[in-house]
């Protein structure tokens, strides 16, 4: 019975072996285990999440290599340059180049613009910085790719102010000694920089009066309120309400990155940024909104619609795994009705057609009897006699099929009774 259904079963696995081959061509690979992603500079926000980010992500049986970098700017090169696969890059910071060739995955905080001079100057528009010594950020960093924005709508470059680097100076100090008149710093509210400067009293921090311009003008920049007490409600600081302006931080990565490491990417991202913080409310990022790079259309349809049902389940490498075999099984499940449908029909056939086999040989016997002499009829029952043996010893059914087994054994004992009789007379 065994090798009977071996027999039925054997071209049926081929099948959907070949099937499934032929299917798999259409699957996804599997995500590589190893993500690079840009973090910026090693002290800076940035790293600091991105380390996160790697313990998340280790969880998940992925590996998140952190690779520091002088900026935004820098780190979109690395992008470009196929160096890294993801990075945190500063809103406004992207080229056109980099909007043709690379994808937002999400937005995931505001990044305020912090510019701080010396008390007592009064300084309320950007444009009165004009001929000043400003320091606007190093080489490669997002800080200076805005500043240098924001200063160009205000009639302000180097032709006609003075650009100037701290050479590791203290902000603070070289703001009261006049090595510069403003720095500008596009950094978290959490910085231990912004607290320390925020809570000198030497130091004055602009408010954006046209804060909503900048924010039309710029998609990528909107007006945030700093309100008085919210960084420390004991030392009321600041001391009043201030207004700035932000740009968003966000998650931006080749267009080859495979669809489940952006879900991966994101998943992480909600854990570490959902939470309320000084300018945005709970679950307000990450989202797709702010982003100055196009967000890509996997990231977007995740943001909005979530985990779907395997992810809700598993974890997400068994999850990932599973979707991308939907595109095999369904094909060898619709496949596999109609072959099983099919196959038993077949086992019945074949159990059935060893025992009518023998049929054929009782008939042609049976036909013989009423012609025959005495003689001849001695060896025909010596004939079905063999032949009874051999139905003994060559028919093997399973026990469901007994009934036809043994109804063979019957008719074949009929004849065997009829020669006897027609021996007698």
């Amino acid at each position: 019975m065994r090798c009977e259904w071996c027999k039925i079963t054997f071209p049926v696995v081929v099948v959907i072996l070949i099937v499934g081959i032929f299917s798999y061509q259409f699957i996804d690979p599997a995500p590589p285990r190893t993500i690079k992603i840009a973090t910026g500079k090693a002290d800076g926000s940035y790293y600091h999440f991105a380390t996160i980010y790697h313990k998340l992500l280790k969880k998940e049986k992925f590996d998140l290599q952190l690779i520091p970098t002088a900026g935004s700017v820098a780190a979109l090169k690395m992008l470009e340059n196929g160096e890294v696969d993801v990075a945190f890059v500063q809103g406004g910071t992207a080229s056109r180049e980099d909007l043709k060739n690379l994808m937002s995955l999400s937005s995931i905080y505001f990044e305020p613009l912090w510019i701080f001079y010396k008390k007592g100057k009064k300084i309320r528009y950007l444009s009165e910085l004009r001929g000043k010594r400003l320091y606007i950020g190093g080489d490669g960093s997002g800080t200076k790719a805005l500043a240098l924005v924001l200063l160009k709508e205000n009639n302000i470059d180097k032709t006609n102010t003075k650009f100037v680097g701290l050479n590791n100076q203290n902000p603070k100090d070289a703001l009261k000694n006049g090595t510069i008149d403003a720095y500008f710093s596009v950094i978290s509210a959490n910085s231990q920089k912004i607290k320390d400067m925020l809570s000198d009293k030497n130091l004055e921090l602009f408010s954006f009066k046209r804060a909503k311009a900048y924010s039309k003008r710029f998609s990528y920049l909107s007006p945030l309120m700093l309100g008085e007490g919210v960084i420390d409600l004991e030392k009321n600081i600041p001391n009043k309400d201030t207004v700035l302006i932000g740009t968003t931080a966000t998650l931006v990565a080749v267009k080859t990155l495979h669809p489940d490491l952006i879900k991966l990417l994101i998943k992480a991202a909600k854990k570490v940024h959902s939470p309320a913080s000084i300018f945005s409310s709970q679950n307000q990022f990450p989202t797709y909104k702010y982003t100055q790079i196009p967000m890509s259309s996997d990231a977007k349809n995740y943001l909005i619609k979530g985990d779907g049902f395997l992810e809700k389940i598993f974890p997400f490498w068994i999850a990932s795994t599973m979707d991308r075999l939907i595109i095999m099984i369904i094909p060898l499940l619709t496949l596999l009705f109609p072959l099983i449908k099919g196959a038993l029909p077949l086992y019945r056939w074949r159990v059935r057609s060893k025992v009518y086999k023998w049929y054929k040989i009782l008939h042609v016997i049976d036909s013989r009897l009423n012609t025959s002499d005495k003689n001849e009829l001695l060896e025909i029952k010596n004939e079905l006699m063999e032949v009874l043996k051999d139905i003994q010893k060559e028919t093997k059914i399973p026990l469901s099929y007994m009934g036809e087994y043994y109804d063979l054994k019957v008719h074949a004992n009929l004849i065997l009774g009829k020669i006897e009789k027609l021996l007698e007379k």
